[in-house]
C-alpha cells in the first residue's frame, strides 16, 4: 500500500488531473473530498490555499505539476513521463503554455460563467486576445498518434485533457467559439481519452458535482451544455 490521500474537489480541473494520474499509475490512494481553503490549518498543507493537496505520508504536496513529477520519481512501474529528453522538455513546453496561456486566461472569465457573477467587456477581449495566439499555437504543436506522444497516455494528455475541457467550456459559453476546433487533429485523441477508465470514474463525479456547484451559484452557465458534440457529458 501505498499510503496516498489525495485532497481535492471533482469540479476542479486540476484535481482531476492528479485523480486520472494516480489511476493511470495504478496507485491505491484515497481520495478526499475537500475545497480550497485560506483556513491556517489548510494552508499549513498547501501554502496557498489551493487544490489538489497529494499527502505522501512524508509530508503534503500542492501544485499539480510537482505531484505529476513525484509519482512518477516514486513510482516509476507505470511512467507518465516519456523516456526521451526532447519528449519530455516538449511535453513541459506544452503543458506550461495551456497552463499560462489557455486555463489561466479562462479561469478569468468563470465569474460570468459559472459563478452568477459578470465579465467586463476589457476582460473578455484581453482572454479572446490570448486565446487566439494560444490555439495557433497548439495547432503547431499537437499532432496526436493516437495520444499527444505515442502510444500510450502521458502527463501531458491527462493535463491537456482536463484543461481543455473547461477552456471549450468557456470558450464556447462566452464567445460562441471552439478552441478544440481551432486546434484541429484532436477529435481521434479526445474519443480515445473518453474511453479511458479513469476519464469515466473521473467525469462520472465531476458531472455530478459540476450541476450542484452551478445550482449553488447561480451561475448563468447550464450543466447540459456540452463542451464537444461527441462528448459524453
Amino acid at each position: 500500500m501505498t499510503g496516498l490521500r489525495l485532497l481535492g474537489y471533482p469540479v476542479s480541473n486540476y484535481g482531476n488531473i492528479v485523480r486520472a494520474a494516480l489511476l493511470e499509475k495504478q496507485l491505491p490512494f484515497e481520495f478526499v473530498v475537500t475545497r480550497a481553503s485560506q483556513e491556517p490549518d489548510f494552508r499549513r498543507m498547501s501554502p496557498l490555499g489551493k487544490i489538489p493537496v497529494l499527502d505522501t505520508g512524508e509530508g503534503y504536496l500542492s501544485e499539480t505539476v510537482a505531484i505529476l513529477d513525484y509519482l512518477d520519481d516514486e513510482y516509476p512501474g507505470v511512467p507518465l513521463r516519456h523516456p526521451d529528453s526532447f519528449s519530455r522538455a516538449r511535453s513541459r513546453q506544452i503543458i506550461n503554455l495551456v497552463q499560462l496561456y489557455v486555463e489561466a486566461q479562462v479561469r478569468q472569465l468563470f465569474p460570468g460563467a459559472f459563478m452568477g457573477g459578470n465579465n467586463t467587456a476589457a476582460t473578455e477581449a484581453s482572454v479572446r486576445a490570448m486565446l487566439d495566439r494560444a490555439t495557433a499555437a497548439l495547432s503547431q504543436l499537437l499532432t496526436p498518434f493516437p495520444f499527444l506522444f505515442g502510444e500510450r497516455p502521458g502527463q501531458i494528455d491527462l493535463f491537456l485533457f482536463y484543461n481543455l475541457d473547461i477552456a471549450e467550456r468557456v470558450s464556447r459559453f462566452v464567445y460562441q467559439r471552439s478552441i478544440i476546433d481551432e486546434i484541429g487533429g484532436l477529435d481521434e485523441w479526445l474519443a480515445v481519452m473518453h474511453d479511458r477508465p479513469s476519464t469515466q470514474l473521473v467525469l462520472a463525479d465531476f458531472y455530478t458535482s459540476f450541476q450542484t456547484y452551478l445550482a449553488d451559484h447561480g451561475a448563468a452557465y447550464r450543466p447540459d451544455e456540452l463542451p464537444r458534440p461527441h462528448s459524453h457529458a
